[in-house]
């Protein structure tokens, strides 16, 4: 399956599935595309040979003729995770309103124009954002869905959008759910809403991303309250493939809140704790001190935008006091102390050197790498849904 990716930052989409034949990645911050070059062998324009794997910039540059002129297949496969600045509770919620909200509706032209140019029709979109674009004042996941879907206006609903449910239109079918990483198997709370869109019947959307109740093997923690797996499919098994679903009509299922996924996880190793203890309890809380537990789960790791610029703004990204400490020596105090690179590539599912790289003729420093791993997708979560992608398109 030929693959590409967009704002494509340190290669979550590259690192969760190895089997996809990745050709395009567009990314515009330096750092970020120095890791996509290391790790993934993306080569720059006037460094490419014909037909392999390209890094591009700008993302609005990106056109099916611009794939052609660089001997590219048109992709199979594009996943993206667009800026979620405007419409994140950390930042400024400017929605569709802000520049980089708005790259999500030319994210929709792209996709739009690579369906058009290649000749079966055929392509599959996965989708990741912030869960703050549900309750956006400007109603940006209404004109996302309806805009990719070919609606010929936004879709509304009477207040936040659910946290799954299915919409389909003339160009598309989508599928939405709110997924939390730490039930992928890594130590961070990081819930974002994942939507996969087929374009040419090659896959089910629904299928993907949701289960029947009665497969899921795992149930919340008991430390999260209120919580309840994602409703069967039985309600919208109707509007599935080959049903004949009406345009720019609109199936919801769900509920409002985390959808039960399928890994419980533990503080991983090298994150407080001797060598297999895996489940030493810690205060974990971010740089503002905003979402502090006792827990063996972090707090989302941050970007860490310019200080005014940003909630999070001029902080580091993550703070951890071991308890451990205090109970075998009540003496010495807690230890506190930032989170390493090591720790957020972990928190993030990546081997731990992914962003140790040579950068500007020097190792990478500390800065850059926090910021790349806090804008990254959860690995874990990636290769869970794109595995499934794998198995639907092989059956």
């Amino acid at each position: 399956m030929i693959g590409a990716t967009f704002c494509s930052g340190i290669g979550a989409p590259e690192a969760a599935a190895p089997w996809v034949d990745w050709r395009f990645a567009s990314e515009i911050e330096p750092f970020p595309r120095a890791v996509l070059a290391e790790r993934f062998g993306y080569r720059e324009p006037d460094a490419q040979n014909q037909g392999e794997p390209l890094l591009w910039g700008d993302m609005s540059e990106v056109t099916p003729d611009l794939w052609r002129a660089h001997g590219l297949p048109l992709p199979e496969l594009i996943v993206a995770g667009t800026p979620c600045q405007d419409f994140s509770l950390a930042g400024k919620r400017c929605g569709l309103r802000g520049a980089r909200g708005n790259l999500t509706l030319k994210f929709v032209e792209i996709v739009h124009d690579i369906v058009a140019a290649r000749h079966d029709g055929q392509l599959v979109v996965l989708w990741e954002n912030v869960p703050g674009i549900l309750s956006d004042k400007s109603n940006a996941f209404g004109c996302f869905m309806g805009a990719i879907v070919g609606a010929e206006q936004a879709i509304t609903i009477a207040g936040s959008w659910p946290g799954a449910g299915l919409v389909g239109g003339p160009r598309a079918r989508a599928a939405w759910v709110v997924r939390d990483a730490q039930y992928f198997g890594v130590a961070q709370r990081r819930r974002r809403v994942f939507v996969v869109v087929d374009f040419g019947n090659r896959v089910d959307p629904a299928q993907i991303l949701f289960e029947r109740q009665g497969l899921q093997g795992n149930s919340a923690p008991r430390r999260e309250t209120g919580e309840e797996p994602a409703q069967t499919l039985d309600a919208g098994i109707g509007r599935r493939r080959g049903s004949g679903m009406n345009p720019n009509s609109l199936a919801v299922q769900g509920h409002h809140g985390d959808v039960a996924g399928t890994v419980t996880a533990k503080w991983a190793k090298g994150l407080g704790g001797p060598a297999g203890d895996e489940t030493q309890n810690m205060v974990a809380f971010d740089c503002k001190v905003t979402e502090v537990q006792h827990d063996t789960i972090a707090p989302p790791l941050r970007a860490m935008g310019p200080a005014g610029s940003h909630t999070n703004g001029g902080g580091h990204a993550a703070v951890a006091i071991q308890e451990r400490a205090v109970s075998e020596n009540p003496d010495a105090g807690p230890v506190v102390r930032r989170l390493t690179p090591v720790e957020c590539a972990r928190l993030q599912g990546f081997e731990d050197d992914h962003c140790q790289i040579t950068y500007r003729g020097r190792p990478a420093a500390d800065g850059p790498q926090y910021k790349a791993y806090g804008n990254s997708m959860a690995v874990p979560v990636v290769a869970w849904i794109l595995d499934r992608v794998r198995k639907a398109v092989e059956a």
